[in-house]
């Protein structure tokens, strides 16, 4: 096959590493992530506008016929930038796209995609640490695209992969030229050379995701959450990721310890076999898919609206006592004066004895 490459994954996965190995390839050429599959669907829906909807059937164009002409212009703008490159061939790397696969295969009909996966722990203690995300939203970055990812491959059984982090950093050569060979391409010494492939090109040292271009691969990184995830955070997560970090071969204590995927060893799980894997767990219901979020949904106003922050700012004034106290925090402008009036409070908490307990989420990630 010779279509688009798409990587997907969570976010936090290795996904921006593959990209720079693959980029690498003579013949590959993957630009930083654009998440143009969200421009595709505001071409199709007309964001917050009630006749959004159809409006180009409405022009007598059928799904298929504007599918051609989405096609045709992704595939130019692409193209272009891979030629630039002197490469024959284009591919893309956006994790969001993670709810777009079934758009994406249909619109390009040879396109191949290949799906990273990653140590939960990890992959949610580079979010948090990353996006500042709070650990309730970066555990929901994690189980629901690692959900919607083993329902999409059991539907393309022929034309998706999915592997795992960890395997790729710690056998990185077997891995690539098997995945280099279901790409249909030859292998390439300088895929594992990306980091210098990648100086020499120039450009940002810092791309997407804060990774940096010129950094080889470290086999470390992945049992660097053991120092930095606190153990509240692990037992508190422990029941919500357990099951399906067991589908993917994960040892939640141990992210070097990996079950074999594949029934014939291979690094690589095809779509067939995930299909399979999918029969033996029913209880985990992974054929229905994840639960995306409302970026990714089509901005109907009869379901979403925009509002400006002070035209809601009443929903959500706090009342009681510690709410306003918050409320009024929040409006002293020096941000370092805010942080000492809020560990102030907490000391005197503890020695009270009215600090609240772990029981249930913690708030914020602890730094080590």
């Amino acid at each position: 096959m010779s279509g688009p490459i798409f990587i997907v994954g969570a976010m936090g996965s290795g996904t921006t590493l593959l990209r720079l190995m693959l980029d690498s390839h003579e013949n590959i050429a993957i630009p930083p992530e654009t998440g143009f599959m969200r421009g595709y669907s505001a071409l199709r829906f007309t964001p917050f506008k009630w006749s959004g909807r159809n409006w180009t059937g409405r022009l007598g164009w059928s799904d298929e016929e504007f599918d051609e002409l989405a096609r045709e212009l992704y595939d130019r703008l692409f193209m272009r930038y891979a030629e630039q490159h002197g490469k024959g061939r284009w591919g893309e790397k956006t994790p969001l796209h993670t709810w777009h696969i079934e758009d994406m295969a249909r619109l390009f009909p040879d396109a191949q995609f290949i799906a990273m996966v990653r140590h939960p722990y990890g992959s949610i203690a580079s979010n948090m640490t990353r996006f500042r995300s709070r650990l309730a939203r970066a555990a929901a970055q994690w189980t629901q695209p690692c959900r919607e990812l083993a329902a999409q491959a059991a539907v393309l059984p022929d034309r998706f992969v999915l592997l795992r982090y960890e395997d790729l950093v710690l056998r990185p050569e077997p891995l690539l030229r098997e995945l280099l060979e279901w790409l249909g391409e030859p292998w390439s010494p300088a895929v594992l050379e990306h980091h210098a492939v990648q100086q020499q090109r120039g450009g940002k040292r810092v791309v997407e995701g804060r990774s940096r271009i010129d950094e080889p691969i470290d086999d470390s990184r992945i049992a660097k959450w053991k120092t930095t995830m606190p153990a509240e955070h692990r037992v508190w997560l422990e029941d919500r990721v357990a099951d399906v970090a067991a589908f993917y071969g994960y040892t939640l204590d141990d992210p070097a310890a990996l079950a074999p995927l594949a029934p014939d060893g291979s690094p690589l799980l095809r779509g067939a076999d995930v299909d399979a894997r999918i029969r033996q767990a029913p209880e985990l219901a992974l054929h229905e898919g994840g639960i995306r979020g409302p970026y990714d949904e089509l901005y109907d106003p009869r379901r979403l609206m925009v509002l400006r922050r002070e035209e809601f700012a009443w929903l959500t004034r706090p009342r009681g006592p510690r709410r306003i106290a918050i409320w009024v925090l929040r409006k002293v402008p020096w941000r370092p004066g805010r942080r000492l009036v809020v560990t102030g409070v907490r000391r005197v908490r503890r020695k009270l004895g009215l600090s609240r307990r772990h029981r249930d989420l913690p708030r914020r990630k602890q730094r080590p």
